[in-house]
């Protein structure tokens, strides 16, 4: 018969053998910490990122900080504080006699999702490159470092070919589109005396010109595929469909005698990009400064853009609709807010990722 473990933290208390997942680990009951075996920690990690071979998390792990003060409870070797991973800054306690780890309570499930956080940290550390650079230098467009979407954000690709297409019925016919603003675009004057309410969703699917619509389709692909993953289809749909009808709403109530119609899906998009900046707080864009291309937090991209939003309102530049922008921006910060803990709830791996453990290159 085995002896008896002993919790490596309270040091009297035994630890008890029980289930996780379908593999057995022994636990405090006491301190809550978790004692896994290289094997069965490696099945785990494995099988939370869907993987086929068994993995090696000692072959991940960052550099050693030092040892503990703890004894493995199979060997009674001293142990070993470690980083998770290189840029993932969870500590445990690692036995390089046996390679089994001891594990905080409030750390599992960052441990047996380290894969997965690992494949996402990759992606979001990528450098820029001349490609990089290029891209933007030609487009003015920045490049988003973030998550890869588990899912095909078909409602994004919808919005896209739907908003391309109404573009192409009449962007190229001046008479056409002068008859399309005068009965789908908002105009403040008229909507708020009751008249042509439905402007507020028509509007958002009209735009002024090609480089308007590619701005904005660009970025809704941008920040889009991300948030439809982490919402759903139909939620991501309806809270895209808020934005831009709020959006508009606060347009014209900061401009309630204007005759001038008001197109775009831009207020939709700032709406996106309220969420975007909550939930994928570690995620960053590219700024081209001049000719030098860095990559920034999207805390500070969006920064510069409500930025240049407010000096371009105060320098009294027409032909972009500031008030949608940051009236659209606004109400996606209240909706990410609001659903952020849900959000993070459904989808764990991002909870993880905004965390300041994540180190993020830039």
């Amino acid at each position: 018969m085995p002896g008896k473990k002993f919790c490596p933290h309270c040091r009297t208390s035994h630890l008890t053998a029980t289930d996780y997942d379908g593999e057995e680990v022994d636990i405090c009951r006491q301190c809550g910490g978790v004692w896994f075996e290289k094997a069965d920690l490696d099945s785990l990690v494995a099988a939370k990122c869907q993987r086929t071979d068994s993995g090696d998390y000692v072959a991940d792990l960052g550099p050693s900080l030092g040892y503990s003060g703890r004894e493995c409870p199979d060997c009674n070797h001293a142990m070993q504080i470690y980083h998770l991973l290189n840029d993932y800054h969870v500590a445990i306690d690692v036995c390089r006699g046996c390679d089994g780890a001891w594990v905080e309570r409030g750390t599992v499930s960052k441990v047996v999702k380290s894969a997965a956080i690992k494949h996402a940290i990759n992606d979001m550390n990528q450098s820029t490159n001349w490609k990089t650079w290029v891209f933007e230098a030609l487009l003015r467009m920045p490049v988003e470092y973030n998550v890869k979407a588990r899912i095909t954000p078909w409602v994004t690709i919808a919005l896209v070919i739907i908003n391309s297409l109404i573009f192409i019925s009449y962007g190229f016919d001046f008479e056409m589109a002068n008859e399309v603003y005068a009965n789908f675009a908002i105009a403040p004057a008229t909507v708020q005396s009751g008249n042509g309410l439905w402007t507020f969703i028509t509007a958002t699917f009209l735009h002024g010109s090609m480089l308007h619509l590619a701005g904005n389709m660009y970025f809704l692909w941008l920040t889009g595929d991300n948030l439809e993953d982490a919402l759903g289809h139909g939620r991501f749909l309806a809270l895209y469909l808020v934005c831009g009808v709020l959006a508009g709403a606060g347009s014209v109530l900061a401009n309630l005698d204007s005759t001038i119609p008001s197109v775009g899906a831009s207020g939709a998009i700032a709406g996106l990009f309220g969420m975007y900046l909550l939930w994928f707080p570690k995620a960053s864009m590219t700024f081209m400064f001049v000719v030098w291309q860095k990559k920034l937090a999207v805390m500070w991209y969006f920064a510069i853009w409500l930025g240049l939003n407010f000096l371009g309102m105060s320098l009294g530049e027409g032909g972009v609709d500031y008030w949608a922008h940051i009236g659209g921006f606004a109400v996606g910060l209240a909706i990410g807010a609001t659903l952020r803990k849900w959000v993070w709830t459904r989808n764990p791996l991002l909870q993880h990722l905004a965390g300041p453990e994540v180190q993020v290159k830039r």
